[in-house]
């Protein structure tokens, strides 16, 4: 072989062999696609998704979806011609790694936070749902942690609502701490609790604050939470997280908790974050939730209107609705039920 023959074969070889590398190289990227769409009033197994108890539910018909994304595992990685495809495929959209997954933070912390992000979006949708259906919601601040070397050790526990300081009636956490700052440390702080079904009262002796002890401290860690008396219980995947499914969530409580079928025997699907107070938040990747919606035989879906935008030009089958409210999805879906006032619901 000639000496340009060897020099073409080593250099093939050559760029053959980085090709193959650059494949295998792992870049910084995560991908979303179309994931399950899951209906929320129907069952997971042999149980229903949603059980309420502690109130009358109603039988419903027809389904509403919970339209999810398919995401990169932190654990796994992405190569150069997956991020490519990725990134042609019109259903997929790529993101920078650390804007999904920050950086340093460890898969467990990381699984925690998004559980934590769930749990905290279905009892804002359980008491959004309530409040629509007109049974009665106490905000009330809970307690989440309990310094073993605080004053309140032994008297408080983990999960009691505190609804009461120095007789003062309290709602948020930012009440219970204005109460107590207005004492000295050494003073006898008086709480209201409730524990399950008991009412307590406690006495808890203030120390002083370790950065300023001007200031009173009881030794306990609080969140805003709600006393209500509905339990509800969702059966689902673990891996299905985050606060997008807050609407449809409040949607599927609202309607098992009122007479009537506000689905109607329709395929519903519905995203957006909801508030306690109702109000519906934008969400990221509508588009592949639309797909997966469309490709689930969703007739209507219900979309948070500062998402709109997000689908401008996209053909679909699919009726897309926009909503602020949760009581602007609930009327949308009782007006779609008649051709005669399908035209007064607002549209993507």
């Amino acid at each position: 072989m000639t000496k340009q023959g060897w020099t073409a074969v080593v250099s093939t070889a050559l760029f053959v062999v980085l090709i193959v590398a650059i494949s295998l190289v792992p870049v910084p990227f995560v991908s979303w696609s179309s994931g399950q769409a899951i209906d929320l009033l129907g069952k997971s197994g042999d149980k229903p998704v949603l059980q309420i108890g502690g109130a009358n539910t109603y039988g419903t018909n027809g389904q509403l979806l919970l339209t999810t994304v398919s995401v990169t595992k932190q654990d796994s990685e992405m190569t150069l011609p997956q991020a490519f495809l990725s990134y042609v495929f019109p259903d997929q959209m790529v993101l920078p790694r650390e804007r999904v997954y920050p950086q340093g933070r460890p898969v467990d912390q990381q699984q925690g936070n998004e559980n934590k992000v769930m749990a905290d979006s279905q009892r804002d949708a359980t008491v959004a749902a309530l409040l629509a259906a007109s049974i009665p919601v106490t905000p009330l601040p809970q307690v989440t942690q309990v310094s073993s070397s605080g004053p309140a050790y032994g008297k408080v526990a983990v999960g009691d609502f505190i609804s009461t300081v120095n007789g003062s009636v309290v709602e948020r956490k930012s009440e219970v701490a204005a109460v107590v700052s207005q004492e000295q440390p050494g003073s006898v702080i008086r709480l209201g609790l409730q524990r399950g079904s008991e009412q307590l009262e406690v006495f808890v002796i203030a120390v002083a604050d370790q950065d300023d002890p001007s200031v009173a401290r009881i030794g306990v860690e609080l969140e805003n939470n709600y006393e209500y008396p509905v339990d509800v219980q969702v059966n689902m995947e673990s891996e299905v997280v985050g606060s997008s499914g807050g609407l449809a969530f409040a949607l599927a409580i609202y309607d098992e908790l009122t007479p009537g079928s506000l689905i109607d025997d329709r395929t519903v699907a519905a995203t957006g974050t909801i508030t306690a107070a109702g109000d519906v938040g934008s969400i990221g990747a509508l588009r592949q939730k639309l797909r997966g919606a469309e490709q689930s035989g969703a007739q209507i879906m219900l979309v948070p209107e500062g998402n709109c935008v997000d689908i401008e030009g996209i053909d679909s089958s699919v009726t897309v609705v926009k909503v602020t409210k949760l009581s602007d999805a609930i009327t949308s879906l009782e007006l779609l039920k008649n051709p005669t006032t399908a035209d007064q619901v607002p549209r993507c």
